[in-house]
C-alpha cells in the first residue's frame, strides 16, 4: 500500500511517498503559489496524484501543517517554577508558540505591555488545597492586560474559582497533588484549537475530510519522530539526541527527557520527550528583531567566531552596524542554532538542556540548507561550550524526519 504524506509550510509543501515493504521515497518540495490558498494548492497537488492512483496504487494520505506558524499563547499562573512551567510545557508539546509567562496579580515588578494571543491560560492551586493566595492573585488580575481570542482555566478544581472568571473552556489541572505535571488536559485542547485554526482560518478546508488521519501541526509530527527515533533507528542518531529544527519565524529544539538539567522543572511520568520552541528566533518572519538581538548579544564574538573563522572581524562589524544582506542564509540559520542552544544550556539562564558525552545533534528542516557541516559543528560546540569530540551530529539531507513523525500520527485528535 502507498501512503502520501505531505507537510504544508509557510514557503513551500513537502510530499513524501510511503510504501509498505520499502519505506520512504524520497522528498519533492514545491514551493507555495502566492496566488492560491494553500488548502486549493495541496488539493491540486493531491488530485494529480490520485488521477494516477490505479497505475501507482496510491490508498492513502496525511497532512501536517506550519502554515499558520503555530498558535500563539499566553500563560498567567501562580508560581512560575511549578504551574506556569507545566503549562507551558503543555503548550509547546502540542505545537503551540509561548508568548510570554507572567504571575497573576498586580504590582509584581513584570515587563511592560503582552502581545495579543490567541489562547490565554490561566493556571494555579492544587486540588483540594488552601486557595486563599490564588483568589487574591486573581482578584488583582485585569484580563483586559492581556488581550486574547480565548481563555482557559487549567488550575485548581475549584468550580466557585472557575464560575468567577469568563473562561471559554476548562480542562484539568496542569498540576498533581504531588506538584509533578499533569498535562494532558491542556495539551490535548491546544492541539484540537490549532488543528481547527489550520483548517477554519489558515486556508486548509479543502483539504478536511480527505486524509485518512487529522492535520497534525508539524511540530508535534516532529515530537512524534523523536518518540520514534528512541526505540526505532528511523535516523543514524544515537539517544540522547537534541533535534533542531529552524523555520521563518520560529526555532524548535525537541531532546530527550534525560538531558533535562538537574535543576530544571520535574517532567510528567513516562515523559521521554521535551520540546522547547524560540518564537522569536527564524531565519524569515523573526528576521528583522535577530539582526537587532544579535548587534548586542554578548555572545556575538564568539558566534562569528564559529561561523567563518576567517573572516569573524568584518562579520562583527557588519552585524553590528546591520550591513545590508549579512543575515543572508546561511549566517542566519547558524545565529539561530548559536542563541537557542546558548539559552537552552547557559547556567545562568533557564538551564534547561545539560547534553553530556555520547550526545548527537540532529539538524532537521530546511534552513540550514547550503550551510557546511564544519560550520554548524563550530557553531553547536560553541553554543553548548562543548569540545566536539564529546558529541555526534546527524543532518536530516534526505528532509524525512517529518514523515517518519507523520506516519504514527494516530486516527484520532489526540497527540
Amino acid at each position: 500500500m502507498k501512503i502520501l504524506l505531505v507537510d504544508v509550510g509557510s514557503t513551500v509543501v513537502k510530499m513524501c511517498m510511503h510504501e509498505t515493504g520499502r519505506g520512504l521515497g524520497a522528498v519533492e518540495v514545491v514551493a507555495r503559489r502566492p496566488d492560491l490558498g494553500p488548502g486549493e494548492q495541496v488539493r491540486a497537488l493531491v488530485d494529480d496524484r490520485r488521477a494516477d492512483a490505479a497505475r501507482s496504487g496510491l490508498a492513502g494520505l496525511r497532512i501536517c501543517s506550519s502554515a499558520n506558524g503555530g498558535i500563539r499563547v499566553g500563560v498567567l499562573g501562580l508560581s512560575r517554577r511549578h504551574s506556569v512551567a507545566a503549562a507551558t510545557r503543555a503548550a509547546v508539546a502540542s505545537g503551540g508558540n509561548v508568548a510570554y509567562e507572567r504571575l497573576l496579580g498586580a504590582g509584581l515588578g513584570q515587563p511592560g505591555p503582552v502581545p495579543p494571543v490567541d489562547l490565554l491560560v490561566l493556571v494555579g492551586g492544587l486540588n483540594g488545597a488552601d486557595h486563599r493566595y490564588l483568589r487574591e492573585a486573581l482578584a488583582a488580575t485585569k484580563l483586559a492586560d492581556f488581550p486574547h481570542d480565548v481563555l482557559v482555566w487549567a488550575g485548581t478544581d475549584a468550580p466557585d474559582i472557575v464560575s468567577g472568571l469568563p473562561v471559554d473552556y476548562v480542562v484539568a489541572n496542569v498540576l498533581d497533588e504531588q506538584l509533578r505535571p499533569a498535562m494532558e488536559g491542556l495539551a490535548d485542547l491546544i492541539h484540537h484549537l490549532y488543528v481547527s485554526d489550520l483548517v477554519d482560518r489558515k486556508g486548509l478546508r479543502a483539504l478536511a475530510g480527505i486524509t485518512d488521519t487529522p492535520i497534525w501541526p508539524t511540530p508535534a509530527v516532529v515530537a512524534l519522530a523523536a518518540e520514534r527515533l528512541t526505540t526505532e533507528p528511523i535516523a543514524p542518531a544515537a539517544t540522547p539526541f537534541v533535534i533542531i529544527d529552524i523555520g521563518g519565524a520560529t526555532t524548535d529544539v525537541v531532546y530527550c527527557a534525560e538531558l533535562r538539567a538537574e535543576d530544571a522543572t520535574r517532567i510528567s511520568p513516562g515523559e521521554s520527550i521535551v520540546r522547547q520552541v524560540f518564537t522569536d528566533l527564524g531565519v524569515a518572519g523573526s528576521l528583522p528583531g535577530l539582526r537587532h538581538r544579535l548587534a548586542t548579544d554578548p555572545g556575538l564574538l564568539e558566534l562569528v567566531t564559529a561561523v567563518a573563522p576567517d573572516r569573524a572581524r568584518a562579520l562583527y562589524q557588519d552585524i553590528c552596524e546591520g550591513a545590508e544582506g549579512v543575515l543572508a542564509t546561511p549566517v542566519a540559520f547558524l545565529a539561530c542554532l548559536f542563541l537557542a542552544l546558548r539559552r537552552l544550556t547557559n547556567p545562568a539562564g533557564p538551564h534547561l538542556l545539560q547534553p553530556g558525552r555520547a550526545t548527537s545533534f540532529v539538524i532537521t528542516g530546511g534552513a540550514w540548507t547550503g550551510t557546511p557541516e564544519p560550520a554548524i559543528r563550530r557553531v553547536i560546540g560553541a553554543g553548548c561550550g562543548m569540545p566536539d569530540a564529546r558529541w555526534s551530529l546527524h543532518v536530516d539531507r534526505a528532509y524525512s524526519l517529518w514523515a517518519h513523525g507523520l506516519l504514527t500520527v494516530p486516527p484520532d485528535p489526540v497527540p
